[in-house]
């Protein structure tokens, strides 16, 4: 241990826990979502039940994994920093390669990628990096 007391958690770093947690949320009740929704309303979606259950059960189990990852970093955590960080550099990829190759790709491939740099700043910042270096 550092035995330096512990930062205060920045704005930039609640910003981020925030938006994880909505993640999670989203996930965990489209799981859910998915779990209920009529024989009915999936065939005219065209959703076999069984796919509609695996996609649900997956999302639910995403979402408590996102839930988790938004715990540590309120925490402090640097494995969850460091994971987040990491899916933000694959969907920054994910937006370049967008704006390579979809019809309208610029667009949402410049947003995927200024949302993926701004929470990467967010985390990466010089209060961020007291806050995690201390908790």
């Amino acid at each position: 241990m550092s035995g330096a007391a512990p930062a205060p958690r920045p704005g930039s770093v609640t910003t981020v826990v925030v938006l994880t947690w909505i993640s999670a949320i989203v996930a965990i009740l489209g799981g859910v979502l998915a779990l209920v929704l009529s024989e009915e309303s999936l065939s005219e979606a065209g959703i076999s039940k069984s796919t509609a259950t695996t996609y649900g059960w997956v999302e639910i189990v995403l979402g408590v994994i996102i839930a988790l990852v938004a715990l540590g970093l309120g925490r402090g955590n640097n494995l969850s920093r460091i994971l987040v960080s990491a899916l933000m550099v694959v969907r920054a990829a994910i937006g370049v390669w967008a704006m390579l190759n979809l019809p309208n790709g610029v667009i949402t491939g410049s947003i995927t990628i200024l949302v993926a740099l701004l929470i990467l700043f967010l985390l990466w910042n010089q209060r961020a990096n007291a806050f995690f270096a201390t908790n």
